[in-house]
């Protein structure tokens, strides 16, 4: 009777032996119970409200098999004693449960043994350590579609604890994961997953550690010193409970000399309030201020894993604490990420901690939504290819590092908020950065007001196109690093904005409603700038501008002007106007009689020689040489050429005579006087043509010849 009224109902694993005591182990009761099901075809197995120790082998929920408890675990304890959550499975480090296709957990609390409640900052530090193995494993990993292949399964309601990764699947179609709190050193591992994977309300977060004063701790730094072979001693205000080869991280220091300190270290102990910071460099200038952070609630992995993935889908998932937040891997494409988070603890000043990651061949991701909070860097794209990933209305706060970097591949900023500033110490800093590899950067329609933009190298910075954004009043967006700086300012506000000293080149665009200075200007040396153009106002009041457009080019360390444009339309030039040679090449600028009749003012070069001169085209045409004591001359054809001329005014006090060089005739210029010295205090033209183009040469003298 009772195998007639019962065979359609779910099975109970005390029905084949289960205890539930926590410390008998009971593997093979709950494998007999899911055996059992798994032979008529599939079905549930229940667990009671206890805890069964699982430590003899791995648990396999065969295929069409539910392993399922309550509704839901629930998450956070009081004080981290999670010693009394029952429908609860102890699972040994060394062992996994594996779920085939079509099976899956539910309604589960899966703790790993030996699990203790920390009960202050030593404690907390060595249960964060002890996380160890992989609490769910999704199929074989094989990839195949055989009976323990994972496809199709199923993972809802669960709280995991405890392990170094909480779910990892490798090569299994259509997973379904949801409702799952956990707190791992890596939470959830999606590989090869086709055919739309869904994960949604996932969040792994320091459960084991969190909840207490002590859960992350600050202690201030009482004195810097050298450890007396160049490193680093840090000593702190009170005991730090931490041993050699834990980490901490050093932030708040504001004296400039030392804020090489801030950063995460690896610890050398020396006793109870002085630590070595490892592979530290000692340098003096610290005075005073900075702290200690030291966080139990660290997880040295991540939180999303993803790789080889089409369309999956993440939705309502957010972690705490993890290195990366999302490692959005090679071969990931078409998938979103929709209203996802990532959070810290920004005081620690982590530059090493990144949100998302997107690297290698992903492509084609969107990621809308959510928030993005208190990373080194909120984002950084890494990609081998051209085609963009784009994040869509994401809140991306600035990390210790920066907002985002760019390093290679492409990437879009659409509709997003940017959050931060320039801070120092342990304050957000708000740049973005492209490397030398870095795709285009798209950023269009979000709030770039805090931004500061940054580059590897002018190419890069090129690679930035920003449309439509919202700078604010009073705001700058700062293309920095040398590169572009842009100033908005409103009605009647004044500007005093610049590149700085240490910059190597860049673009300022300063809008002003009245008040006088640069409009705009461009340049490619900061403060050091070799050139520049600059839009100068003269008169700036609203309706009635007025301004120059002003050329710059750089002499012995001070910046000349060159050209200028006034309001007016008049043209100053500073210098010689050279043009082509001749006349009737392409792209002449302008013929003789041109400049004759429109230049009011041509002013003829001198030059004062006074020693031996070989007289160039380029140095001597179209000059007045000034020929003084112990000046002489040389001329060749292949230095002048064909239409050279020059005039010479010889102070010398003797008769200046002419060396020639490839002419028609070397031994003296051509005059019909016979002339071929110039007179002491005589004033001679010399020019160089062929009447024949080119076969003759000559040299003609006129003037103050003498014989």
């Amino acid at each position: 009777m009772r195998g007639a009224l019962l065979a359609d109902r779910p099975v109970h694993v005390r029905d084949f032996g289960a205890v539930g005591n926590g410390t008998t182990d009971d593997t093979a009761a709950i494998q007999a119970a899911i055996d059992a099901v798994a032979a008529q075809g599939g079905g549930v197995v229940l667990l009671g409200p206890r805890r069964y120790l699982v430590a003899a082998a791995d648990l396999v929920v065969k295929n069409g098999v539910f392993l399922r408890g309550r509704t839901a675990s629930g998450g956070w304890r009081v004080n981290g004693d999670f010693t009394t959550v029952n429908h609860a499975l102890l699972l040994d480090a060394a062992r996994t449960i594996r779920v085939h296709r079509n099976g899956g957990l539910e309604g589960l609390a899966v703790l790993r043994r030996g699990m203790t409640v920390p009960g202050n900052l030593r404690q907390g530090l060595d249960a964060a350590a002890a996380m160890a193995g992989t609490a769910i494993t999704v199929g074989d990993g094989s990839g195949g579609s055989g009976a323990a292949n994972g496809a199709d399964a199923t993972l809802a309601c669960l709280l995991v604890l405890g392990f170094d990764w909480g779910i990892y699947s490798d090569g299994n179609a259509r997973l379904r994961v949801r409702d799952v709190l956990g707190d791992c050193r890596n939470g959830l591992y999606l590989g090869r997953a086709f055919d739309v994977s869904r994960i949604s309300e996932v969040n792994w977060h320091p459960l084991v550690t969190t909840g207490r004063s002590w859960s992350n701790s600050r202690i201030a730094i009482s004195s810097v010193a050298d450890n007396g072979s160049g490193q680093v001693r840090v000593t702190l205000a009170s005991a730090h409970s931490l041993q050699t080869g834990e980490l901490v991280n050093i932030a708040e220091v504001r004296n400039s000399g030392a804020s090489a300190l801030h950063g995460r270290w690896t610890v050398t102990v020396i006793d109870a309030t002085r630590i070595d910071l490892q592979n530290s460099l000692y340098a003096p200038g610290w005075t005073s201020g900075g702290a200690c952070y030291i966080q139990p609630n660290r997880r040295l992995g991540t939180a999303f894993a993803v790789a080889a993935a089409d369309m999956s889908s993440f939705q309502n998932c957010f972690e705490y604490g993890h290195d990366i937040g999302w490692d959005i891997q090679n071969d990931v494409h078409a998938c979103n990420f929709a209203n996802i988070g990532t959070d810290a603890w920004v005081d620690a000043a982590d530059p090493t901690t990144i949100g998302i990651r997107i690297g290698g061949t992903a492509r084609r991701n969107k990621v809308i939504g959510g928030f993005l909070s208190s990373k080194g860097v909120s984002v950084q794209c890494t990609t081998t290819g051209a085609e963009q990933n784009e994040l869509i209305g994401v809140d991306v706060t600035g990390g210790a590092r920066r907002i985002a970097e760019v390093l290679s591949g492409a990437l879009s900023f659409v509709g997003c908020d940017f959050t931060g500033g320039p801070g120092t110490g342990n304050q957000v800093l708000a740049s973005i950065h492209l490397g030398d590899a870095a795709g285009n950067l798209i950023v269009t329609g979000c709030d770039t007001s805090p931004v500061t933009f940054t580059a590897d190298s002018p190419a890069a910075m090129q690679r930035l196109l920003l449309a439509a954004n919202r700078s604010g009043t009073g705001s700058t967006n700062r293309l920095a690093a040398g590169r572009v700086e842009i100033a908005s300012v409103g009605a009647d506000a004044a500007i005093a904005t610049r590149l700085s000293a240490d910059t190597d080149g860049g673009v300022n665009i300063h809008r002003r409603a009245s008040g006088s200075g640069a409009l705009l200007r461009l340049n490619n040396g900061g403060d050091a700038m070799a050139a520049s153009l600059s839009l100068a106002g003269s008169d700036l009041t609203l309706s009635s501008e007025a301004g120059a457009m002003v050329f710059e080019s750089r002499a012995g360390g001070t910046a000349v002007e060159r050209f200028r444009i006034s309001a007016s339309g008049t043209a100053t030039l500073a210098g010689p106007l050279l043009l082509p040679g001749s006349p009737t090449a392409s792209l002449q600028a302008a013929t003789k009689q041109y400049v004759d009749g429109q230049f009011t003012e041509r002013r003829l070069a001198t030059l004062l020689l006074a020693a031996a001169t070989t007289v160039t085209y380029a140095a001597h045409n179209a000059r007045m040489l000034i020929a003084n004591a112990g000046a002489s001359l040389s001329l060749s054809w292949a230095n002048t050429g064909d239409g050279f001329s020059c005039v010479v005014v010889n102070r010398s006090g003797t008769d200046l005579a002419l060396s020639l060089t490839g002419f028609t005739s070397n031994t003296a210029p051509t005059n019909v006087d016979g002339f071929t010295r110039i007179r002491a205090g005589g004033i001679a033209s010399l020019m160089i043509y062929s009447p024949d183009g080119g076969t003759t040469k000559i040299c003609h003298l006129s003037g103050a010849g003498a014989p």
